[in-house]
Order: structure tokens, then C-alpha cells, then sequence
């Protein structure tokens, strides 16, 4: 009888505690998130509302419809790590024109990133130079490198901004400086730091 007992007990406790309505606890994305800013995976469409957190890049995009093919670039930056407000990935192919030469096939990634104000922003900048290149080695502010392990970039800072290019060592050295004019034009040219890297370096400070 006592194990009847225990097990009739035993039951109406759980029924006791189902009957009671749980409220979930609601957590909007942007607690979730919280600063890790937002990418979309949608197709490449330059319109009205296309980046609309991001005015000045959607403008440098459509200046380069004309010259480009363009693709949303899911590779990894180090910058993803760094507490970012929002981010933008593209790739940059040059159109294909009958009789064009080899590196009309290249492509470039441009990554464009916000921050939430200037210390954050050198921050991201600071810490990417610590672990720069294939082989994660350091940087200095404003020192040349003659040698680095690393492709070909060309990167903008700006107070709450971050604008950088990186394309493959087999380029020519003009396919891209086109694009690199255009993004000076567009973002000016009042950076905080200009950081230029040939293949396998050198490292220049402009």
C-alpha cells in the first residue's frame, strides 16, 4: 500500500505543477546580439533601401555598377571579432568584355564596418594589427614592413569607420586602384590612418 501511496502522491505533484502557467522569457535579437551588428545573405540588390544604415557605402556601390559584378562575401574578417555596429561584405568582379585581358576575371572584397564611436573603432583597428596577415604577425602605426605574409590590401580608417579592400597576388597592380580612387572620393579623404599592402609587402602608411 505505501508504494501505491508514494506513487499516487507523486503523481498529483506533477499534475499540481503542470497546471500552472509558465510565462517564456521574451529576449529581443537586439539583447541576443548585442553590438555584433547585422549582415544580410540576401542577393545583391542596390535600391532605395538597400543599406540604408550605411548611405555613403550604398552610393560607392552604385558608382560601380557600371565596371562590377558584385556578391555578398561570406568569408570571415578578423574585424567580425571586434564589437562592430554594423557590416557590409562584397565581392567586386570586373565585367566580362570580349578580348579582355587575364585579370578581367578578378575580384576583389571590399568589408565596410561602423562603430558605435572612436574608441571602439581603434579598438577593432589596434587589435586587427596585432594579428595582421596569414601568419598573424604584428604591425606598428605609421612603421613601413618590407616583408609580410599577406595579400594585397588597401584599408581606410576613419573616427567611427572601417573600409578595406583585399584582392589576389596575381593582379596587377592598377586592376584595382580605380576602386581604391573611388572609395577616396566617396568616404574623403580626412582618415585617421591609410594602410596599403603590396603582396608578401611591403607595408606602407599613406
Amino acid at each position: 500500500m505505501k508504494q501505491y501511496s508514494y506513487i499516487f502522491i507523486l503523481t498529483g505533484l506533477l499534475l499540481a505543477c503542470g497546471s500552472e502557467k509558465q510565462e517564456a522569457e521574451l529576449i529581443s535579437f537586439e539583447e541576443l546580439a548585442g553590438e555584433t551588428g547585422f549582415q544580410s545573405k540576401d542577393t545583391v540588390s542596390v535600391g532605395n533601401t538597400r543599406y540604408d544604415q550605411a548611405p555613403l557605402f550604398r552610393t560607392f556601390v552604385q558608382n560601380q555598377v557600371t565596371l562590377f559584378d558584385t556578391s555578398e562575401q561570406l568569408k570571415p574578417h578578423p574585424l567580425d571579432r571586434f564589437g562592430f555596429s554594423y557590416a557590409a561584405k562584397l565581392n567586386f568582379t570586373l565585367k566580362t568584355v570580349e578580348n579582355a585581358p587575364a585579370e578581367s576575371k578578378s575580384s576583389a572584397s571590399v568589408y565596410y564596418y561602423t562603430f558605435s564611436d572612436t574608441v571602439k573603432t581603434k579598438n577593432a583597428f589596434y587589435n586587427w594589427l596585432d594579428c595582421f596577415g596569414k601568419e598573424c604577425e604584428a604591425l606598428q602605426l605609421n612603421k613601413k614592413l618590407d616583408k609580410l605574409s599577406a595579400d594585397p590590401s588597401f584599408t581606410l580608417v576613419y573616427d567611427t569607420t572601417i573600409v578595406a579592400v583585399e584582392y589576389a597576388c596575381g593582379d596587377n597592380k592598377n586592376t584595382w586602384k580605380g576602386l581604391q580612387d573611388s572609395l577616396l572620393h566617396t568616404f574623403g579623404k580626412t582618415y585617421k590612418y591609410r594602410l596599403e599592402t603590396k603582396c608578401n609587402g611591403p607595408v606602407e602608411w599613406k
